[in-house]
């Protein structure tokens, strides 16, 4: 089998040059990366990611014992302020689980972090030969970062953080929602209203499916049974006006008012607040309407599509480290797309439902 050094003397250079070539270094000029890439081909050379792995660990001077570092990029100030979303501590169990498994050491960055700057990030990430990187949930904004992709196998997670363009891990958000639908015509339903906060719908949140996912089930209702979303208000931002608290009272309002024009027998939701909504109008959760997530819900016993966070999780860990040992640096020509599909979870707040006539998924 052909080897470096072969390529290195049919080309009149060395070796080590073949090897910066071969993983796309940008100190080698572009046209003797691909003068190095076409005499590979032509000798049938195969890179042996093992070796790979370990050459890469000896030229940074770390221990051989020592493991990979992947850097887990997360739009939050702290870990404590990102696992408010109850998703979230579920998804990162699944990145660290599989690291374990495969021999690397997660590490997360805050970019809300007191003092955080992508140019500190970026010395951070070179001086600890970090080559690897997550792109975590949430998205806010789908803002560029900017950094020198070239030298990272990376993944995002989910349709945020677009700009950078990379392979990406996501939830199959209009498949769920369709899980959703089909179980609760199932049980019995057929006047399903759904709540989607306004900024899924036409906020900074483009990407997401949910709202797709609603228009698809819609048409396969029967007319006299296709509810209008409720998209509420666009909450506020960090330092933005009105409050949180007169958000969500101004929502609740509009909330109850869409509730009583068209009634649904049961409401599929992202979390499940409107949960208490309902109860403050007097409802009993499930007698009097349903109650199901599309999302973690905020409490436990809640029916709901899981999303499968830990395998998004899992599954980003898995493309990082099979991209560092093909040596597979720098956003893709042909960025793909891993859709994880939910699984639905019975709970307390929905029941069979006595059936009313003729009713299914497909009749109009």
């Amino acid at each position: 089998m052909p080897n470096q050094r072969e390529i290195a003397a049919l080309l009149g250079i060395t070796q080590p040059t073949v090897s910066l070539a071969l993983r796309g270094d940008r100190r080698i000029s572009a046209d003797l990366r691909q003068r190095v890439r076409e005499t590979a081909e032509r000798l049938g050379y195969h890179p042996n990611a093992y070796v790979n792995v370990l050459m890469s660990h000896i030229g940074s001077g770390r221990k051989l014992s020592d493991k990979g570092i992947v850097a887990l990029l997360i739009d939050a100030r702290s870990q404590e302020d990102w696992y408010k979303v109850d998703a979230y501590p579920v998804f990162h169990e699944g990145v660290i689980h599989r690291s374990i498994e495969l021999g690397f050491h997660v590490e997360n960055f805050f970019l809300r972090a007191p003092n955080m700057t992508v140019a500190k990030l970026e010395r951070i990430l070179h001086a600890r030969g970090i080559q690897g990187i997550i792109l975590a949930p949430p998205y806010r904004g789908n803002r560029a970062l900017n950094l020198h992709w070239e030298r990272y196998a990376a993944v995002g997670v989910g349709f945020g953080w677009e700009p950078q363009e990379l392979d990406r891990v996501v939830f199959d958000q209009l498949q769920n929602f369709t899980t959703a639908c089909t179980e609760l015509v199932r049980l019995g339903y057929r006047r399903i209203g759904t709540s989607l906060n306004k900024m899924f719908i036409d906020g900074n949140c483009c990407g997401t499916k949910w709202s797709i996912g609603y228009l698809a089930c819609r048409k396969r209702f029967f007319r006299e049974c296709r509810i209008p979303i409720f998209a509420g208000l666009k909450p506020p931002g960090e330092n933005g006006k009105p409050t949180f608290a007169d958000f969500l009272e101004r929502s609740e309002h509009l909330f109850q008012k869409w509730y009583e024009k068209w009634r649904p027998d049961v409401l599929l939701t992202l979390a499940g607040f409107e949960g208490e909504w309902l109860k403050a109008m007097g409802l009993r959760i499930p007698e009097d309407v349903g109650l199901a997530c599309l999302t973690q819900p905020i409490h436990s016993g809640y029916a709901r599509v899981d999303e499968q966070g830990t395998v998004v999780g899992a599954t980003a860990l898995e493309l990082v480290a099979a991209k560092i040992a093909r040596n597979e640096y720098g956003p893709p020509v042909h960025p793909k797309l891993t859709m994880i599909e939910g699984r639905w979870v019975d709970g307390i707040t929905v029941q069979k439902k006595a059936m009313t006539g003729e009713f299914a998924l497909g009749n109009r």
